[in-house]
């Protein structure tokens, strides 16, 4: 079965919303401890961890995204009411 123009853009949605909730956790996490919430070399570390993790779940989240674009949605079902 094909996806609908209307579920693929709700999955869009999702995969968005998912994005920049990530975003703003990563971010706050990061701000912690570059603020000194966990100091020496451990901090540093984390750091670093939280930004790769960062930059990988852009990448996810980019492709995921890209992979939507290229799909050619079905016709709505007969019967479906049309917007």
């Amino acid at each position: 079965m094909m996806a609908t123009q209307e579920q693929i853009d709700a999955a869009r949605r999702h995969i968005e919303r998912l994005r920049d909730q990530h975003a703003n956790d990563v971010i706050a996490l990061v701000r912690l401890v570059d603020d000194g919430a966990l100091k020496g070399e451990a901090g540093d570390r984390l750091a670093a961890d939280l930004r790769a993790w960062d930059r990988g779940f852009k990448d996810l989240f980019t492709r995921a995204l890209s992979l939507l674009d290229s799909f050619q949605p079905s016709e709505p079902s007969k019967g479906a009411a049309s917007r």
